[in-house]
């Protein structure tokens, strides 16, 4: 019999996690695995890959945004090509939205199907691994700044909350971003380099970016006022956002990204302190269960 090894996010807003952990049993049993269930942080799980990683046939990771980050810098780091499913359980949810997971965990969970699988990218970030994308600005630094009992209580809504108010008071910054021989210097309130289409829950941010594209989608809003705040929230949820005036979009398959005045900064979902960074693409960098009804 295969093995699964099944890493579950204890901290995760999703409740019912007994009723998740039998449904995983019953399905990934019934498909001829043996899971060994592990219940840890969001993040400091390596040493749980590195034990059980010789004999594991498949990696089921139960969690949020970060719980998806922290997995796939691990198998990076470490060189381990190993199938992985997601059970979206955090608030957000982003990379399971760009892969058309279902987003309630009990039904990802009885609709996993180990026989579909699909190669996305992941990313690399200076010298660690990532997910998805990488942002700047106070606009998305606010959004891992939410206490997670806050999340688990409200959900999204905690998020659209802090990132309307962080929106009236967006603090600018000046940039530079080079791609291939292209550099460019300008003022800015946010830059992210993405890839996937969903960012900060906003489905539709980038809707030409595909988890398999092999391109980074980088984005860039220079300072703006109420007015555009206003037109920019309506196109970035219908999709044009891209089309504003005041908004650089670009796709490359690399990108450096050099900032002034920030501290932190936004790697999937979660806070990092500032780095300047170079940022490409790994093509192929992880293989993906996919939903058999997608």
């Amino acid at each position: 019999m295969k093995k699964a090894l099944v890493i579950i996010n204890k901290t995760a807003g999703m409740g019912k996690k007994a009723q998740l952990e039998n449904t995983l049993i019953r399905n990934l049993k019934s498909q001829d695995y043996e899971p060994v269930i592990r219940y840890t942080e969001a993040t400091g799980f390596e040493h749980i890959i590195q034990e059980h990683a010789p004999d594991t046939d498949l990696i089921v990771a139960a969690g949020g945004d970060g719980t998806i980050s922290e997995l796939v810098s691990i198998l990076g780091k470490e060189n381990i090509n190993i199938p992985i499913a997601v059970i979206p359980a955090g608030t957000v949810n982003d990379f399971a939205r760009a892969n058309n997971i279902p987003l309630n965990p009990i039904t990802a969970a009885k609709e996993l199907d180990t026989s579909i699988t699909k190669t996305i990218d992941t990313i690399k970030i200076n010298n660690t691994y990532a997910a998805y994308m990488v942002a700047f600005g106070n606009f998305m630094t606010s959004f891992a700044k939410v206490n997670s009992s806050v999340k688990n209580k409200v959900g999204r809504g905690a998020y659209l909350i802090k990132g309307l108010r962080t929106l009236i008071k967006l603090k600018p910054y000046r940039v530079s971003i080079k791609i291939d021989k292209l550099e460019m210097e300008v003022d800015s309130v946010f830059t992210l380099a993405s890839k996937i289409s969903s960012v900060g829950s906003v489905e539709k941010l980038l809707p030409e970016a595909k988890p398999d594209d092999g391109l980074l989608h980088i984005l860039n809003i220079e300072p703006i006022n109420f007015k555009d705040i206003v037109q920019l929230i309506y196109m970035a949820f219908t999709g044009n956002i891209t089309k504003h005036p005041k908004v650089m979009y670009v796709n490359a398959e690399q990108v450096e990204i050099k900032t002034k005045d920030l501290t932190e900064m936004n790697i999937d979902g979660d806070l990092y302190d500032y780095k300047d960074v170079k940022v490409w693409v790994v093509k192929d960098g992880l293989m993906l269960i996919n939903n058999h009804n997608k």
